[in-house]
């Protein structure tokens, strides 16, 4: 298995990305090493973040933009699943963090993880169905906010039928088939709702309704725990310890860039660590003071590993330019 990421490194594009794309690799480097780590970049890189990859022993593929970028940004990352590979890939967004070896990852065709909310409503699901005769699985599900919100209020959580996954970490058994599959439904999504009224970034500029309808014509899937796509949310339901960190837009603060402990540290807090001393609070039922310690203990203690990485690493003082 290879582990395959993308990173936009042209001239206007966030220097997060390439922050996220270090604490990747160097994550990589320590915990999951065993699988080759591919860095896909459109553009070029500044000459520290190369050498410091190269250093690390990832290599790095030069890329053009996806065809479908004009239509969705996020599409680029199946520039990715484009170059033959031999064997099955694990594609992670670059604000990924890998925790533990994902070597063994495996399956029958696609592995990944449910949404953390449904974010294509029915309407616009139906509306898929008839403009271009293309639909998700239908399979019950619960998304991870349904799931918080259910806890909170002590009632029974909303079951979605029309299943909605998260790209953001993928086993693909074979990229060269599921690629056109997941093109196509972007396009096709994206056509559908030109000028119409239900359009949404959901539908027109996300990747992942045309990953759902992939899934769906590709079939073969399996479900990964949330622990390989462990969100913010997911340290708010107390869920098991990460072995796939998704920060999700690590850095997208204001003030702009900062020293990498200070960054996360800010993140950590404004994501994860606030919204779970709120939790509790007025007419929600859980967590209870006892549990709320224990969820922000875990929060914490992962925070710590991630900024030990970091330190060690030398992040804090890197020069990007």
């Amino acid at each position: 298995m290879r582990i395959r990421t993308l990173l936009d490194a042209r001239p206007g594009s966030a220097e997060r990305f390439q922050l996220q794309a270090l604490v990747l690799a160097h994550s990589w480097d320590r915990w999951a090493k065993s699988a080759p780590l591919e860095v896909f970049v459109i553009g070029s890189l500044p000459q520290p973040v190369e050498e410091r990859l190269r250093e690390l022993g990832a290599t790095i593929v030069p890329a053009a933009p996806h065809p479908l970028a004009t239509v969705s940004k996020s599409s680029n990352k199946l520039v990715a699943l484009r170059e033959p590979s031999n064997g099955p890939l694990l594609l992670v967004d670059n604000d990924a963090c890998l925790l533990e070896d994902v070597s063994e990852l495996g399956g029958r065709r696609i592995r990944t993880t449910i949404g953390a909310r449904a974010r294509v409503s029915d309407p616009q699901w139906e509306h898929i169905r008839e403009a271009t005769g293309l639909e998700p699985l239908e399979q019950e599900w619960v998304s991870l906010h349904g799931e918080l919100k259910a806890r909170r209020l002590g009632r029974p959580a909303k079951l979605e039928r029309r299943l909605y996954c998260s790209s953001a970490v993928s086993w693909i058994a074979d990229p060269g088939e599921l690629e056109p599959l997941w093109a196509d439904g972007i396009a096709a999504i994206a056509r559908a709702f030109e000028g119409h009224p239900l359009s949404s970034f959901a539908v027109r500029g996300s990747d992942q309704a045309g990953f759902a309808v992939a899934i769906a014509q590709h079939g073969g899937l399996d479900l990964l725990p949330p622990a390989y796509n462990h969100r913010p949310v997911c340290f708010r339901l107390g869920l098991p310890d990460p072995k796939v960190l998704h920060f999700g837009e690590l850095g997208n603060l204001k003030g702009g860039m900062m020293p990498f402990s200070e960054l996360l540290t800010r993140w950590w807090e404004r994501r994860i660590l606030i919204p779970i001393r709120r939790s509790g609070e007025g007419a929600e039922v859980w967590p209870s003071d006892e549990e709320r310690t224990r969820l922000l203990d875990e929060a914490a203690a992962v925070r710590d590993r991630v900024l030990a990485l970091g330190r060690d690493a030398g992040l804090d003082a890197f020069t990007f330019a």
